[in-house]
């Protein structure tokens, strides 16, 4: 983009919020208070801090602009507090004159220069030269001219802090993923009888086809899955309930629920199950499942990716949305779970029950000590 010329104004308001955005970020020391623009010259009121804080008073008149250098006199520079020592004084011009030369002002004779082309150098992308500034009223009218602005460049470099930004999150969740990972692997599975039989089948399957048996084994994966966590006393009641009717009901030998009966009258066993395997899955913390399930890991992650997008298509949509409404009201009143993270660690420090619908589970109190004496027969208490 590229302006011939462009005439601007800017009142006191606009100089100070200019200082605070421009110079106050490049000299945290240095914090501006209020700007007053009287004829031809600035009247600038601050505090610098370096150690101990140092208000003052700077008055500056505007001389000249020439070649896009822009020349201002220092007639006055106040120090608004008694009793600040020579040192911090020093210290502090020092501070300002470093900090002034990085940024391309330079100071001789009571003259402060400032170089636009320098200044600009934090914004590479743009250029512009100041022809003309008149001061009136107080307001300070500019003309500039030959500006020049890449805006795909400026708009890069706007985004570019937003995209280091997300660039950092992305890199810290990936090094949690990784951590979190790492610390899946570590726990122990559960081994019961259902293991060692589960193996012994699992060796009579050819080698080429141990893919073809790990599926096979899913439907008795899950059930012994359920019937595994409804054990487990880090789950909630309220999702043991669900297990218990999901994966019982299939079971019973007869139908108990009418087609006529709302909801679950339409729903069929395996529908049922699928309903159930989904609320598991998705509702119990990752780690819990982990420690219970028997199967591969990559098979859990399948389930557990895929199983909701097979519910929808099954007559266990409209129970599993109906029961989601309710369930999810119960949660926000209170968490059944902590975050995942949280059960990475031993069993036994886990709370036994965070269920919302169900009473806390009474604290066991501890064991009286036992009385010296109390259980001793009488004839030795005698002796």
């Amino acid at each position: 983009m590229r302006i011939t010329s462009v005439t601007t104004t800017l009142s006191a308001e606009d100089i100070l919020h200019d200082l605070k955005t421009l110079v106050e970020p490049q000299v945290p020391e240095l914090t501006f208070h209020e700007v007053v623009l009287q004829e031809n010259f600035l009247e600038i009121t601050g505090t610098f801090r370096k150690f101990i804080g140092i208000p003052f008073l700077a008055r500056v008149r505007i001389l000249s602009v020439l070649n896009n250098v822009l020349t201002l006199r220092m007639e006055r520079v106040k120090v608004l507090k008694i009793g600040i020592p020579k040192f911090a004084l020093n210290l502090a011009s020092k501070t300002l004159a470093k900090k002034a030369e990085e940024m391309g002002l330079t100071y001789a004779d009571k003259a402060l220069s400032v170089n636009i082309d320098s200044a600009l150098q934090k914004s590479p992308h743009v250029h512009l030269v100041v022809d003309n500034l008149a001061m009136a009223d107080g307001v300070l009218t500019l003309a500039i001219k030959g500006i020049e602005a890449d805006v795909a460049a400026l708009q890069a470099e706007a985004n570019k802090d937003k995209i280091a930004e997300e660039e950092a999150k992305r890199q810290a969740e990936e090094a949690r993923l990784k951590e979190f990972n790492r610390k899946l692997g570590l726990i122990p599975r559960t081994a019961d009888s259902y293991s060692d039989f589960r193996k012994k089948l699992l060796k009579k399957i050819p080698a080429g086809r141990k893919n073809l048996g790990e599926y096979a084994f899913l439907l008795p994966d899950l059930y012994v899955l359920a019937y595994r966590l409804m054990k487990d006393k880090r789950v909630a009641k309220r999702d043991k309930v669900v297990l218990g009717v999901t994966f019982g009901y299939p079971l019973l030998p007869f139908d108990l629920l009418p087609d006529k009966m709302p909801i679950l009258g339409k729903v069929d066993d395996l529908a049922l199950i699928f309903f159930g395997a989904n609320h598991m899955l998705t509702k119990i913390p990752v780690p819990i499942l982990v420690k219970h399930w028997q199967g591969e890991l990559k098979t859990l992650k399948l389930l557990r990716d895929n199983l909701g997008t097979l519910v929808g298509f099954t007559p266990a949509k409209t129970l599993d949305q109906v029961y989601g409404m309710v369930d999810g009201s119960l949660e926000k009143k209170k968490p059944s779970y902590l975050p995942d993270e949280e059960y990475l660690l031993p069993d036994e420090v886990k709370p036994l029950d965070l269920d919302p619908i169900f009473q806390p589970v009474l604290q066991a109190k501890p064991e009286e000590p036992v009385k010296l004496g109390k259980n001793i027969p009488e004839e030795n208490q005698k002796k």
